[in-house]
């Protein structure tokens, strides 16, 4: 389980409700209106926006990010490609690595090392493995996209409740007694949109794109350490290469110094 994703949510919906249950005004953001509107008019929304096969990938997206990640760590990556370069150098080459675990990185790995033995061109190499990159970063860019489109819908659609609700007060502005009810209407629309988009969507869209961005890192050390072994580089030459991707604890970048005119 994600750890951090799981305390995150639990301490927003804690929040909330604390300031929910000291105001006392339970009763009025429970208001079935200012639900239905936001949550039908997003969820309405976001099915005219995406396809069937991206709708049902960005709910998957969403239970994924509450599991640990199927990626390797980036040390992990490094101490496989290092082993593997050893045993390339000892049995003759990128040949020797026929039998590579076909389920390390989602197989991601395999079909490098694949791609190497059939192409044995470094250039033609990099280009197909830098290709299949680019199309998962976009496959999972969209199930970010999914979530902050909806991040972006859920406040307008609790805009529109609270207009409903202005439009009943005014109608109602002669009766003090509905007044109340038509305000709470307009309020609890505004509250759930801007809710719903600032702890549910923006940050599981956060979450999706912070995951990708991890993803490819390790896809790109995978990449450069295959290329690495098929061009006969030693495994501690290797080494070295591929710890400059992953950045020493307590080392800050220099600042930039400023251009001369």
């Amino acid at each position: 389980m994600d750890l951090m994703t799981i305390v995150g949510f639990v301490l927003g919906a804690a929040v909330v409700a604390w300031g929910i249950l000291s105001s006392g005004i339970v009763d009025k953001l429970l208001d079935p209106l200012g639900i239905i509107m936001v949550m039908g008019g997003t969820l309405s929304a976001i099915v005219v926006n995406t396809s069937y096969k991206r709708f049902l990938s960005g709910i998957r997206a969403f239970f994924d990010i509450f599991y640990a990640p199927k990626i390797p760590s980036v040390e992990e990556t490094v101490r496989a490609l290092v082993g593997m370069a050893e045993t390339a150098q000892k049995q003759g080459g990128i040949m020797a690595l026929s039998n590579t675990d076909p389920s390390f990185a989602g197989g991601f790995l395999k079909r490098s090392v694949s791609v190497a033995m059939i192409c044995a061109e470094s250039r033609e190499t990099r280009n197909m493995l830098e290709e299949e990159i680019r199309r998962r970063r976009l496959d999972v860019s969209e199930d970010s996209n999914f979530y902050r489109t909806a991040g972006v819908l859920s406040p307008m659609f609790g805009l529109i409740g609270t207009l409903f609700g202005i439009i009943q007060t005014l109608s109602n502005i002669s009766d003090p007694t509905a007044i109340g009810r038509s305000m709470a209407v307009a309020i609890s629309s505004a509250f759930f949109g801007i809710a719903m988009s600032n702890l549910l969507f923006v940050p599981v869209a956060n979450k999706i794109r912070l995951r990708a961005m991890e993803e490819t890192l390790v896809l790109q050390l995978i990449l450069e350490g295959v290329i690495d072994i098929m061009t006969g580089k030693t495994p501690h030459l290797i080494e070295m290469h591929l710890r400059g991707y992953q950045p020493a604890e307590g080392v800050r970048p220099a600042p930039a110094r400023p251009a001369k005119a």
